[in-house]
């Protein structure tokens, strides 16, 4: 396995063997974060990083608003020493996601480490459970740990992590995945969330099906489900269909798996919503669940209501476990595709910090299930 040298340490290396040259003395001062980064044509953030490496092991003094001076450099051991240790030392990533279950998340969580394990990463794993303010408090958490590069699987919402914009605005290493965030401008992994549904809901009306609905969460500031909603737009204008936007219900705001939620009151809540748009709408043929535990709710709907799946209501839905109790037609994200490609990106803006940002869009398959069938006339 190849070593693994971010830019940080070329930086802290040559530093190094100036002062255990004596070509940097005690009391000389030590070029700026700046003038480094210029010199190196590297971030502020690789060259602070540097320095701070310096400091750690009290080769340099740092004083605030005067800048960095060499205080010794008599060492027992030699910079190629010194370096080989550090190079070898695991380096620490944070990975934050909302949750994760057999329908998606999973073989997010096993790929990435299994990745980074072979890269000699250390994942920090932190679940925000869909709140933001978590997220945000994992970023700081985080970093006061010294982790050197983020993984992060954004919370659905209309807000903007404040910590992770200013992050990414210092180039510091942050890949988003399955989703991005509008305003920051990250690298990001991910189905192409758009297309998929485009071909979901194509899939129901090559079957015959014309009074189609769609039910997710809601899509203000969400970039995943926003993409999925102009997806099912994009596949009636295609095939021309008129869309009745009054089957298209952007409400349900518990998407965590049925079987966790039973009790709660926003699951509750969530079921009457969906029972009245069932019962208002009984012309709707076929509905399109944003997520598999949309698509579980709205199944058990339809059993309150007494109406059959796929007899009476075809329902697909994205990512159905291959042990559900329901087999679902539904979109399959290639989650280790994604992981690998996200871990690779991390170590790339890691090596180097003005790594162009990356945009991949990672393709999926339509896995046929026994809850859609072709549409009849009674």
């Amino acid at each position: 396995m190849a070593t693994f040298n971010p830019l940080y340490l070329k930086v802290y290396n040559l530093l190094l063997n100036q002062i255990r040259s004596g070509k940097l003395k005690q009391g000389d001062k030590v070029p700026s974060e700046k003038e480094l980064a210029d010199l190196f044509e590297v971030s502020r953030i690789t060259s602070k990083k540097a320095l701070d490496l310096l400091s750690e092991e009290n080769y340099i003094e740092r004083i605030q608003g005067k800048g960095s001076f060499v205080i010794h450099s008599d060492t027992a051991i030699d910079a190629s020493y010194s370096a080989k240790q550090d190079s070898s030392k695991r380096h620490l990533i944070g990975f934050i996601l909302p949750g994760f279950d057999e329908s998606y998340g999973i073989g997010l969580v096993k790929g990435i480490e299994k990745g980074c394990s072979e890269l000699g990463f250390t994942i920090l794993l932190k679940l925000s459970y869909g709140r933001k303010e978590i997220e945000e408090q994992a970023v700081n958490d985080f970093l006061d740990m010294g982790a050197e590069g983020l993984i992060v699987f954004p919370v659905h919402g209309e807000h903007v992590n404040n910590k992770l914009l200013e992050l990414v605005s210092k180039n510091f290493p942050v890949v988003l995945i399955d989703r991005f965030i509008k305003g920051i401008p990250a690298s990001f992994v991910c189905t192409d969330h758009r297309r998929a549904t485009v071909e979901l809901t194509n899939h129901l009306i090559k079957m015959g099906h014309r009074e189609i609905g769609f039910i997710s969460p809601p899509s203000e500031g969400t970039t995943a489900i926003e993409e999925r909603v102009t997806g099912f737009h994009i596949a009636h204008s295609e095939q021309g269909v008129k869309l009745n936007r009054d089957y298209i219900l952007t409400e349900i705001k518990n998407s965590m798996p049925i079987h966790e939620i039973t009790e709660s009151h926003v699951f509750k809540e969530d079921n009457m919503i969906l029972d009245n748009f069932l019962k208002k709408h009984r012309s709707i043929t076929a509905i399109v669940a944003c997520e598999h535990s949309i698509g579980e709710q709205v199944a058990a709907g339809l059993s309150r209501l007494g109406r059959r799946m796929p007899d009476d209501v075809s329902v697909v839905c994205f990512d159905s476990p291959e042990n559900s109790r329901i087999q679902f037609t539904h979109i399959k994200q290639d989650e280790q595709s994604i992981a690998i490609k996200t871990v690779n990106l991390l170590k790339e803006k890691m090596l180097d910090s003005d790594f162009a940002v990356q945009q991949i869009f990672i393709p999926h398959t339509i896995i046929e299930g026994k809850t859609a069938k072709a549409f009849s006339m009674k």
